[in-house]
């Protein structure tokens, strides 16, 4: 149950936020270019993890309405309340080795979505009007850059909770 919901929303966003960006591709972009993105969109998995241990205050990333968000994506606070409601004993993090689990899933979705920013990053600058520049860019905030912040501010607060612990 928890997967299917989850697959929900990971579905949801990346029709709204990808969607763009594949018909864009579709209408105006050369395969060349495609195979020189794809290329370059690999590179955030070869950089160590010490270059992703960049993180703002927490402060900062909840000024920015990241917390807010964390509401509507996978695992996020609706995802998770729904399942609570069926299952009132469900959590992700319930002890030291699921916390050092999830740690490792933000760096891996980090990547994953620097290397969507850099995709789309590209896209933006082949695109010539006006209004592919905005959709991408949007489309680009709001998949990959929002995305990363997440998975910083995500690492905080889990690492300052096992300090706790």
């Amino acid at each position: 149950m928890a997967a299917r919901f989850n697959l929900f929303v990971s579905l949801f966003w990346t029709v709204v936020c990808l969607g763009p960006a594949v018909w864009y591709c579709y209408l105006y972009v050369p395969l060349s270019w495609l195979r020189v993105i794809a290329v370059v969109a690999l590179l955030p998995f070869f950089v160590p993890k010490s270059w992703l241990n960049h993180y703002a205050s927490a402060g900062f990333y909840e000024r920015i309405g990241v917390r807010g968000l964390l509401k509507f994506v996978q695992h996020g606070k609706l995802v998770n309340g729904m399942i609570r409601k069926r299952y009132p004993g469900y959590r992700i993090i319930y002890n030291r080795e699921t916390i050092h689990r999830k740690v490792k899933e933000t760096y891996m979705f980090e990547r994953f979505h620097y290397g969507l920013f850099l995709a789309l990053l590209i896209l933006t600058f082949h695109a010539r009007s006006g209004y592919w520049i905005l959709v991408l860019l949007v489309c680009n905030t709001g998949y990959n850059v929002y995305p990363v912040f997440m998975q910083q501010y995500v690492r905080l607060r889990l690492k300052a909770f096992s300090l706790k612990s």
